[in-house]
């Protein structure tokens, strides 16, 4: 999920006296050494933490079924624009992950990975640059955040499996956003250089293009010339939007401030009664789905027909 890297470092030499005499001592080579990369945080989300900050900061009005979802997303709207522009460019060569990255912007919900309980407070604040805090899922903030774009990614290289979807999956990208594209075991860029090319040849991408196939993303369409008529696939943007949608905010319930609390008028849901706060974090989403759509822009404005693809995988599948 994120981009690992190698670096070799050595240590300057140190002096040591022992019994008068002066030794100088080299440590061994620090090799393959891993760092983790993170995914930056695009500009637009920046401001719009900001301004969550801002709200958070006030004191919380009393709206159902939770104070601070219903804080975080006000007056906020999925750019449906940006997100047909995904859908309609993804399998192009010349749209980067760079590109994509950026693009992601367009579903409001991904900034709720960035919220930040701070129990000592009391107060509910967005996460910086400090250090990543738990969740409800016994990971970090950071990391949820981080395996949220990860899914994208994986989304974004399927696509693109006959352009350079093969090479992103298997290896990740350098710092150009471009696909590294192994020959060496040993190139120094990567880890397990030997695993990654022993996996892009060998994976069953013909399994993976079957499910993009049997989900609908990708789908026949007839082409007529002058002298006959072919068939060839093309990507299904409604179905793919969809997706994306459903990427974005199947995994937010996992931040324990914004759980909703059952009203009177939807009790028993799933065992919980009135006043209850949905613990678990695949039921409360399907609680805000079936419940408080507005709540959530990326999914309240899908077609009919994908909401209830999307609520399907929710409520019946608890899709994770």
């Amino acid at each position: 999920i994120w981009t690992w890297g190698r670096q070799t470092q050595v240590a300057a030499p140190t002096v040591r006296k022992e019994a008068s005499v002066v030794k100088v001592v080299v440590p061994q080579k620090l090799e393959n050494v891993r760092l983790i990369r993170w995914v930056p945080l695009p500009t637009a989300s920046a401001h719009i933490l900001a301004s969550m900050q801002q709200r958070l900061s006030q004191t919380l009005p009393k709206k159902p079924p939770s104070a601070v979802l219903w804080t975080c997303m006000l007056n906020l709207k999925t750019d449906w624009v940006l997100a047909k522009k995904i859908a309609a460019k993804i399998t192009d060569p010349k749209y980067t992950l760079h590109d994509f990255n950026a693009d992601l912007s367009a579903f409001p919900e991904l900034n709720l990975y960035l919220l930040d309980e701070r129990q000592t407070q009391g107060k509910t604040t967005v996460a910086g640059s400090a250090a990543p805090s738990n969740m409800s899922s016994g990971r970090t903030i950071g990391d949820e955040f981080q395996r949220t774009i990860g899914a994208f990614y994986a989304i974004y290289w399927l696509m693109r499996l006959e352009v350079d979807g093969k090479d992103g999956f298997a290896n990740g990208v350098d710092d150009d956003w471009k696909p590294f594209q192994l020959t060496d075991a040993d190139d120094m860029r990567v880890t397990h250089g030997d695993k990654r090319i022993g996996f892009k040849e060998n994976a069953q991408w013909p399994f993976f293009h079957k499910l993009l196939v049997d989900a609908h993303l990708l789908e026949e369409k007839k082409v007529t010339s002058m002298f006959k008529t072919t068939t060839k696939l093309v990507v299904n943007e409604q179905r793919l939007v969809s997706l994306l949608a459903l990427t974005a905010v199947h995994d937010i319930m996992k931040m324990s401030m914004i759980l909703p609390e059952v009203q009177k008028q939807h009790e028993p849901y799933h065992g919980y009664g009135a006043g209850d706060i949905v613990g678990d974090h695949d039921h409360a989403l399907a609680y805000v789905m079936e419940h408080f759509p507005d709540l959530l822009p990326s999914f309240r404005d899908l077609e009919s027909s994908e909401k209830l693809s999307v609520k399907f995988t929710q409520c019946n599948l608890c899709f994770n």
